[in-house]
């Protein structure tokens, strides 16, 4: 998971950084909405899962950040953590397209409840693309750009682990962990039969996606565009 922290304290920042990167998340930061407009541009589309933006900046305030993205079409979660605290700009906040709304000081442990909450019910809910491919999670189904790909349950999840990770190396291990719930290696073929049958399924028009790196794992292709 990547998240963007945007907020002009520099040591809330850190602190969100810290607390963040000790469970395993990416994080970058921005001290204003211009900086993270700039960084934004920088990244590919989908980079960052989640923004966790302040509202009171110098410059373009939170609410002129997440105004321009809505206004673009992006819809990346958004949780504002502000100072402002009264019921009128959590309204405005939400009203703006926001997911959630915390105040300062925030706990760090509500935050990673609401973070983990609002990827699961914008995950639940959203088709998750990728280049070409489109998964629909709702009812769990895949298109590669206008040809639909049946796939089986596990064919399904295990596609999905690959495109969350968007490029990146999964192992082995998490693989058989995280499609087919096994601690350990049971020294079977299970993981290159299903990757067998997911490239023939989806590899079965352009370039090759499900893609292994010798000792470490599979990945999916970056995508082009």
């Amino acid at each position: 998971m990547r998240v963007l922290i945007v907020d002009d304290d520099q040591d809330f920042r850190r602190v969100l950084e810290l607390a963040l990167d000790a469970e395993g998340t990416q994080t970058e930061t921005a001290q204003d909405g211009a900086a993270a407009l700039q960084l934004l541009a920088q990244r590919p589309a989908g980079h960052f899962d989640l923004i966790l933006l302040d509202v009171q900046m110098p410059g373009a305030s939170g609410w002129d950040l997440l105004y321009r993205l809505r206004e673009a079409g992006d819809e990346i979660p958004v949780i504002y953590i502000s100072g402002l605290d009264q019921t009128e700009h959590k309204i405005k906040g939400l009203g703006l397209g926001a997911d959630d709304y915390l105040t300062k000081p925030v706990d760090v442990d509500e935050l990673k409840a609401r973070l983990e909450a609002v990827l699961r019910r914008r995950r639940s809910i959203e088709p998750l693309r990728y280049g070409e491919l489109t998964m629909d999670l709702a009812r769990r189904k895949v298109t590669r750009g206008e040809n639909a790909v049946d796939l089986s349950p596990r064919e399904f999840d295990l596609l999905l682990t690959l495109v969350r990770a968007k490029g990146g190396i999964v192992s082995r291990a998490e693989l058989l962990r995280d499609v087919w719930d096994m601690d350990f290696d049971p020294g079977t073929n299970v993981l290159d039969v299903h990757i067998g049958r997911l490239r023939r399924k989806v590899d079965r028009t352009g370039r090759p996606l499900i893609l292994n790196e010798r000792g470490q794992g599979y990945h999916i292709a970056a995508h082009e565009g």
